[in-house]
């Protein structure tokens, strides 16, 4: 079974309407706990959102694409992703051992190219078990022959074993290699209660506002 890899992309230059209006949802199914079926909006495969027209694909007598792994490794970057959210020029979700990189370079493109303006993203992303974690950024140029491009910009990653490092800095009288040692458990230190695994996030996200 894949890590799921969580992210939140963030796109600037065009306005939310524009975002929104090039999002394709189609009417789904489900059934309540009462077992009483139901339809509701959701968002269509990521192979058939308007962003992703200008990639090479092809699609079986079923609808369904073709070559999918291959697909989305090279056009998503990863063996698969699933989209929790995309509204107001943010999309979340989570993939396959990996953030997708070029999903991000697929959408500036698409918005830079439709709606002729320099379009630039963000993205945060999170190993499930912080094998690691980081965001990076992204651009948009043009070019006269060619239009609008993307390329990757920066990127800043840490990983558990860093955090772990800051919180045994932080508290050098904890040892975090005892056999009964619980990242879960209650500690109490120099007349404090702490719970390790909550200051362990704490640092976490210190390391997102520092970027």
């Amino acid at each position: 079974m894949a890590n799921h890899v969580y992210f939140t992309i963030e796109l600037q230059g065009i306005e939310d309407d524009q975002f929104n209006e090039n999002i394709k949802k189609v009417r789904s199914k489900r059934v309540d706990y009462e077992g009483n079926p139901y339809e509701y909006d959701d968002y269509d495969y990521i192979e058939n959102q308007p962003f992703m027209g200008n990639t090479t694909k092809s699609f079986d007598k079923d609808g369904d694409l073709e070559n999918a792994y291959d697909w989305y490794c090279n056009e998503v970057g990863a063996k698969w992703c699933n989209v929790d959210e995309m509204q107001d020029c943010m999309i979340n979700g989570y993939s396959a051992w990996r953030q997708p990189q070029e999903l991000v370079l697929n959408l500036i493109e698409y918005f830079a190219s439709k709606y002729d303006t320099e379009v630039t993203a963000s993205m945060t992303y999170e190993d499930e078990f912080r094998n690691f974690m980081g965001k990076q950024y992204f651009g948009s140029d043009k070019e006269q022959d060619e239009g609008w491009y993307a390329w990757e910009g920066d990127y800043y990653e840490t990983d558990g074993d860093e955090l772990v490092q800051e919180f045994n800095e932080r508290f050098p009288d904890i040892d975090t290699t005892a056999e009964d040692f619980d990242w879960y458990d209650e500690v109490k230190i120099g007349g404090e209660v702490i719970y390790p695994n909550e200051v362990l996030d704490e640092i976490a996200d210190n390391f997102w506002s520092r970027i």
